[in-house]
């Protein structure tokens, strides 16, 4: 189990890496287009004659702050993706090895955290069922391991 376990936090790291790059690439836009790209907008409507009222000024500030805190939380998520590519990484190979149980743990939690985010970001999908699953099994396994050393054997 310990070894099923490793396997699929380390394909839960290759795709946390590549949806992090989406989601750092995907909230660098919003950001960009939610403060530069919508105030260009606007000044181009105004200069081609288009007068806008004060609600509708109000609602386009709005409108683009939104797109800027969307595009920061993104970029934040992207982040802790990045951050758990290695963590779960490392909890794989201490999987392997049979030790440190308290660090396979918080990989296993890490893992679970990323796929109920991504989740609730988008859709839940075949992908995020690899993460859950891979850091459900590695609590069991790490849970099994204990924290005291084995006992002397019979004679």
């Amino acid at each position: 189990m310990r070894t099923a376990a490793g396997v699929l936090l380390i394909i839960a790291a290759v795709l946390n890496l590549v949806a992090s790059l989406g989601y750092l690439a995907g909230g660098g836009a919003a950001t960009a287009i939610g403060s530069q790209g919508m105030t260009e907008v606007m000044n181009v409507a105004e200069q081609s004659g288009g007068q806008m009222t004060a609600e509708q000024k109000a609602e386009f500030n709005k409108a683009r702050d939104e797109a800027g805190s969307t595009g920061m939380g993104l970029m934040a998520f992207g982040v802790f993706l990045l951050v758990s590519v290695g963590i779960l990484i490392a909890g794989a190979v201490f999987l392997f090895k049979n030790t440190k149980p308290q660090f396979i743990l918080i990989a296993g939690g890490m893992a679970i955290a990323a796929e109920a985010i991504g989740s609730m970001i988008t859709t839940f999908g075949v992908m995020n069922i690899i993460g859950l699953v891979g850091g459900i099994m590695a609590i069991i396994a790490a849970k099994g391991m204990g924290g005291g050393s084995a006992p002397e054997p019979v004679e």
